[in-house]
């Protein structure tokens, strides 16, 4: 199977950036070039035009008229001003006759105020030229009529273009040098932001694969510093996790090591036996003892689902405690009736409903009647009760046996802690542990008091109702 390193580019923030930022350069390139053309063509226009003003300027100078002659002398320099390009000229008097120049050569259809130039584009012989055309008057009272004359000058555009072409062309040429300079730039600096996280990545290769201790990311960009939080607190459940799982199998090791190891005794003294009376007395003690291995491995499972870093508690529905709680009545009602326990229930005879986990949340209820009846006497009485009041609801199982002392109240909910003197010789120092892990997976709260009228103990599991639910009194 390829790894992920196989596909570097696969996710690249590079490449996410290069998607992002060429297909809007690439466009905003094209707008920059025509408008860059544009304002080349302008700028040589304006220049250009200038000469082309200055030209016809010169020849309105030198056109005058004389007792209604109108007399030309149009000076060569009028003609060099304007460049290497073909130059058209005439000049039209107001009637329309051409008194020199270009017959052809036709004004535009606006004509310029007097003493005006204007200038523009049109077409003369097949030629693209500039075509300028400028109004004066004589002021000769021999001129009959009008004594205005139009002075048109036409320009080709080849050298204009060309010029034009040639500044477009260096100016494109000096852009993309900038882009090419800013895409290095931009290349430079994107290794130098992702360096740290390369080398985080190599770092972390390098760890040992139980090496569970938070990232040090001190080099990070500021942006991805919330995703280093977010692994460390990850990486910081999963510690909690692992210790969890090496604290429980160091336990697990330890108490189902004595078992075992009873066992093992028992079956070799049976192996040795020839009375029958001796052997049935040896079954039946191998007999027991395994039915508290069952148990101690029974519990021990539950235990290991019921820690909250596992995730099983997590998958939460919403469960009808009080169903729930009568039903772990009614199935441990003959583990009661086998040790003459008197087991009554007090429910609430409608549903309470709670968010959790039904299968953990019977198990503790299960575990918490179970210890009650296994270490009270014979003739006792051992009462579940359900209560619900002010968006809470309270489990009590409350026994007649021989309680907890208070400074052993907290002790008892550490794993495999018991009570020495006291109860099932079954017991494996489990059950409590569990009602608590699975309580505080829930959110809840687990406590302990003297049972009523002194005697025994009454445990009480305290639990979050949905919203919803009514509030009662407590029974």
């Amino acid at each position: 199977m390829r790894s992920h390193a196989d596909h570097p580019a696969r996710g690249s923030l590079r490449r996410r950036i290069a998607l992002w930022l060429l297909p809007p350069l690439a466009v905003l390139l094209g707008i920059n070039a025509l408008l860059s053309y544009r304002s080349a063509h302008e700028g040589v226009n304006r220049a250009y035009d200038s000469a082309l003003t200055a030209s016809i300027r010169a020849v309105a100078e030198r056109v005058h008229s004389l007792d209604g002659e109108i007399q030309l002398d149009i000076p060569y320099a009028a003609f060099e001003d304007a460049a290497q390009e073909r130059i058209y000229h005439a000049v039209i008097d107001a009637a329309g006759t051409v008194l020199t120049g270009y017959d052809d050569l036709l004004p535009p259809q606006e004509l310029p105020d007097i003493g005006e130039v204007r200038i523009s584009d049109a077409a003369y012989r097949g030629y693209a030229v500039r075509l300028a055309a400028m109004r004066k008057r004589l002021y000769d009272p021999a001129v009959p009529v009008d004594d205005r004359v139009t002075i048109l000058f036409a320009e080709t555009t080849d050298t204009r273009n060309a010029l034009a072409r040639d500044l477009f062309l260096d100016s494109m040429r000096f852009q993309l040098a900038l882009i090419l300079v800013g895409g290095i730039v931009m290349v430079l600096a994107l290794d130098s932001a992702f360096r740290p996280l390369l080398e985080l990545r190599d770092t972390m290769r390098r760890r040992d694969a139980e090496d569970l201790m938070p990232v040090v990311a001190d080099k990070v960009p500021s942006e991805v510093a919330p995703l280093i939080d977010a692994i460390n607190h990850h990486m910081e459940r999963l510690s909690a996790m692992l210790v969890a799982r090496r604290r429980f199998l160091a336990d697990a090791a330890h108490q189902i090591r004595t078992p075992l190891a009873v066992l093992g005794t028992q079956t070799e003294y049976g192996l040795r036996l020839s009375d029958p009376e001796e052997m049935l007395n040896t079954f039946a003690g191998l007999h027991r003892s395994i039915r508290s291995a069952r148990r101690l491995v029974n519990q021990m499972l539950t235990m290991s689902r019921a820690e909250s870093d596992d995730g099983f508690i997590g998958e939460r529905t919403t469960v009808d405690l009080d169903a729930l709680v009568k039903d772990v009545a009614m199935d441990l009602v003959p583990l009661a009736l086998t040790r003459g326990i008197d087991l009554a229930f007090e429910g609430l005879g409608r549903s309470v409903p709670i968010e959790g986990n039904g299968p953990m949340l019977r198990e503790m209820v299960a575990n918490l009647l179970d210890n009650a009846i296994r270490y009270s006497p014979a003739e006792s009485q051992v009462t579940l009760a359900l209560a619900a009041f002010d968006g809470q609801a309270m489990i009590s199982v409350c026994d007649q046996g021989p309680g907890i002392p208070e400074a052993e109240r907290e002790n008892v909910f550490h794993r495999f802690y018991r009570i020495l003197g006291q109860g099932d010789s079954e017991g494996s120092g489990l059950g409590l542990s569990i009602v608590r892990e699975i309580c505080d997976a829930h959110g809840g709260r687990v406590s302990m008091k003297d049972g009523p009228g002194g005697r025994g103990l009454c445990v009480e599991v305290e639990l979050a109702c949905k919203p919803a639910m009514s509030t009662d009194a407590r029974r």
